[in-house]
C-alpha cells in the first residue's frame, strides 16, 4: 500500500512540473489566423513566449510587425530566424484577417519560415526601434499540398529531362 502512494505520489508530483512548464507558454494553434503579440522592452521576449505547437504535416510559421514600421524581431529557440522588409503578396494566405495589410506593407517587417511536422517552443523578442509597445501578429497555416496535376506534370517535365539527356549522350557519341 505505501508503494502505490509513492508511486501516485510521484507521478502527481512529475505532473505537476510538467504542466507548470507548460502554463508559462502560449499554445499556437494551426489554420486560426493571425495571433496577436506584444513587446513591452526592447530585447525582452513577448507578452505570448515562449509560443509552442505540435503539427503532424508540414506548415508555414509567419510573423509580422504590426504596431509602428521599423522593429525588427527575432525568433529564438526551436525555430531561429530575424524579420526581414519585405512586401507579402496579396495572394499569401498571410494576407487575410486583421495583420494581411501588414504583411503586403513593405515598410513592416515579417518573416514567414516552412516547418517540418513536430513539436516546437520559440520565443520572440523585438528591438523596439519604432518604440515600445510594439505589436506584431503570429500564425501557422498548414503547407499546401500539390493537386495531382502538379504531381502529373512535375513528372512528366523530368520524365522529358531524362529523354533529352539520353538523346543528347547519344548524338554527342555519334559526332565523335
Amino acid at each position: 500500500m505505501g508503494r502505490t502512494t509513492f508511486s501516485l505520489a510521484a507521478a502527481a508530483a512529475a505532473a505537476a512540473i510538467f504542466f507548470a512548464g507548460q502554463a508559462n507558454s502560449t499554445v499556437l494553434p494551426l489554420d486560426a489566423g493571425w495571433q496577436e503579440d506584444v513587446i513591452t522592452a526592447p530585447g525582452v521576449p513577448t507578452s505570448n513566449s515562449p509560443w509552442t505547437f505540435t503539427i503532424s504535416k508540414a506548415a508555414i510559421l509567419s510573423v509580422t510587425d504590426a504596431f509602428i514600421p521599423g522593429d525588427v524581431y527575432t525568433l529564438s529557440g526551436d525555430l531561429s530566424g530575424s524579420t526581414t522588409f519585405y512586401a507579402g503578396a496579396a495572394s499569401d494566405v498571410q494576407a487575410t484577417g486583421f495583420y494581411g495589410d501588414f504583411w503586403t506593407d513593405d515598410t513592416y517587417s515579417k518573416i514567414a519560415l516552412w516547418v517540418a511536422p513536430g513539436s516546437y517552443s520559440f520565443s520572440i523578442t523585438g528591438d523596439g526601434a519604432g518604440g515600445t509597445p510594439a505589436g506584431l501578429a503570429v500564425r501557422l497555416d498548414a503547407a499546401a499540398v500539390p493537386e495531382p496535376a502538379s504531381w502529373l506534370m512535375m513528372a512528366g517535365a523530368l520524365g522529358g529531362v531524362g529523354m533529352a539527356m539520353r538523346w543528347r549522350r547519344r548524338h554527342v557519341h555519334t559526332l565523335c
